[in-house]
C-alpha cells in the first residue's frame, strides 16, 4: 500500500471529527467535514492517477458497494433525462457517487477508526445540548425548528444509537472502563433526547427493534442485573421527559387519534392522514406506470386529479415528495427506482452482516459492522415516513457515514487477514 505520510491521515481524522461534532450544531453543519473529506478524496484519486497507482484494485475488492451506488446514480441520471427534469436534481445521487472516493482514500491511507469513538458520542451530546437550548431557552416550537426538524431529529437519534453501540464495544474490550462506558451512554441519551424534542415521531418507529438487535448482538455482556438496571434507568429518563413535557405526550397521543380518524373516514387532514394520502397517491401512480414512472409535472397533475375526485385531500398534494422514500422512488422512477433504492440499503446491510459472521471473534470488526447495520436499518426506518435521502442532510448523512463505516471495516479486515 502507498505510503502517504501523516498529513493526509490527520486531515481525514479532522474532517471526520468536524462532521460529527458540527452535524447538528447549526443549520447545514453536515456540509463542512463531509465536503472537506470529499475534496481531499478526489484530489487523492488524482494523485494516485498521477503516480500511476492502480487504485482499481480497491474498487474490485469492494465491487458490490461500488456497483450498487453507481447503479443508483445512473438510474437517477437516466430518469432525469427521460422525464426532461432539471439537471440540478442529480445533485444528491451524484454526491453519493462521489463519496465512493472516501472509501479509496481511507483504505489507502490506512486510517484507524479510533476517531469514531470520540467524535460520535461528542456529536450526540452536542445535538442534545443544542436541542435543550433551542426548546427551553429560546422557546422555539421544537428543537431544530429552523433546520428541518424531521431530518435533524432522525440524525440525532442515529447519533444516540451509534453512541450506545460504542458503549457496548468499550465494555466488550475492557469491562473495567465502566465510568467511560457510562459517560458514552449518557452522551447517547442526549442524542435520543434531541430527537424527542424535535417531536419528529417518524424517527421513533423502528427504535425499539434496533435496541433489541443491539442487545442481542452484545448479549454476552449483559447479565440479568445489568439489563434490569439499564432498562429501569432508561425508562426513568424517558418518564421524566414525558412528565415534564406535555407537548411530547400530546404528540404521541395525537398519532393514535389521527390514525383512528383517518381509518374511520371522519377527518383525513392531519399529519398522519396527509402521509397516508401521499402513500396512496404514490402507490396508485406506480401501479399506473410501473416501468416509466412519472415526471414531477405529470405527478402534480395526477395528484390534483385525485384531489378533485376526493380520493385524497387537497392538503396532501402540496408536497414535492411523498413522505416515504420507497414509494417516492417507485412513483417517479418505476421498478428500476425501487430496485436502486433497495439496493443501496440491502447490499451494504448484507455486506456488514457477512463480515461480522466471518470475523466473529474480532471485536473491532464487530463494532464497525454493528454500526453499519444500525445505520442502514435506522435510515430505512426513517425513509418509511420521510423522503430522507431527497434532502441534502439525509443524503450526505447516509452515504458519507455508510462509506466511513465500510472503509474502516475494510481496513480492519485487511489487518486481521494479514
Amino acid at each position: 500500500m502507498l505510503n502517504i505520510g501523516n498529513s493526509p491521515k490527520l486531515f481525514i481524522n479532522a474532517s471526520i471529527f468536524l462532521f460529527f461534532t458540527l452535524l447538528l450544531m447549526f443549520p447545514k453543519g453536515y456540509n463542512y467535514g463531509s465536503t472537506a473529506l470529499l475534496v481531499l478524496s478526489i484530489l487523492f484519486l488524482c494523485y494516485l492517477l498521477y503516480k500511476r497507482v492502480n487504485f482499481l484494485e480497491v474498487v474490485k475488492q469492494n465491487k458490490v458497494i461500488f456497483v450498487v451506488t453507481t447503479f443508483y446514480f445512473l438510474v437517477s441520471l437516466f430518469f432525469i433525462f427521460f422525464h426532461g427534469e432539471k439537471i440540478k436534481l442529480i445533485d444528491n445521487p451524484l454526491r453519493a457517487f462521489l463519496f465512493l472516493s472516501v472509501i479509496v482514500s481511507i483504505v489507502y491511507s490506512s486510517v484507524k477508526f479510533d476517531i469514531l469513538l470520540y467524535s460520535i458520542p461528542l456529536g450526540s451530546f452536542i445535538s442534545g445540548v443544542v436541542a435543550l437550548y433551542q426548546y427551553y431557552i429560546l422557546s422555539l416550537e421544537s428543537a431544530f425548528y429552523n433546520q428541518m426538524k424531521i431530518q435533524s431529529g432522525d440524525i440525532a437519534m442515529s447519533l444516540g444509537l451509534f453512541s450506545f453501540v460504542i458503549a457496548f464495544h468499550l465494555l466488550d474490550v475492557n469491562k473495567h472502563k465502566k465510568k467511560l462506558v457510562a459517560l458514552v451512554i449518557f452522551f447517547g441519551i442526549f442524542g435520543v433526547l434531541a430527537s424527542l424534542l424535535s417531536f419528529a415521531r417518524g424517527g421513533w418507529v423502528g427504535i425499539p427493534i434496533l435496541l433489541l438487535i443491539l442487545i442481542f448482538l452484545y448479549r454476552h455482556l449483559l447479565s440479568k442485573k445489568l439489563l434490569l438496571l439499564g432498562g429501569i434507568t432508561f425508562l426513568c429518563i424517558i418518564s421524566v421527559v414525558l412528565t415534564t413535557n406535555n407537548k411530547l405526550v400530546n404528540r404521541l397521543s395525537e398519532a393514535q387519534y389521527e390514525l383512528k380518524l383517518y381509518l374511520s373516514g371522519d377527518d383525513k387532514v392531519s399529519s398522519i392522514g396527509e402521509r397516508l394520502d401521499m402513500w396512496k397517491i404514490g402507490s396508485k401512480a406506480f401501479l399506473e406506470h410501473p416501468i416509466s414512472g412519472w415526471s414531477l409535472k405529470e405527478l402534480d397533475y395526477y395528484k390534483k386529479d385525485l384531489s378533485d375526485k376526493n380520493i385524497v385531500t387537497k392538503a396532501s398534494i402540496s408536497f414535492s415528495h411523498l413522505h416515504n422514500q420507497f414509494i417516492d422512488e417507485l412513483a417517479k422512477k418505476g421498478i428500476l427506482g425501487g430496485v436502486a433504492i433497495l439496493g443501496i440499503f440491502l447490499v451494504p446491510l448484507c455486506s456488514f452482516y457477512r463480515k461480522q459472521k466471518k470475523f466473529l471473534n474480532n471485536k473491532k470488526i464487530k463494532l464497525l459492522t454493528t454500526l453499519g447495520i444500525v445505520h442502514v436499518l435506522s435510515t430505512m426506518s426513517y425513509c418509511l415516513t420521510q423522503a430522507f435521502l431527497t434532502h441534502n442532510s439525509g443524503n450526505i448523512f447516509y452515504f458519507f457515514v455508510l462509506f466511513l463505516f465500510y472503509a474502516f471495516m475494510v481496513n480492519e479486515s485487511a489487518t486481521t487477514s494479514e
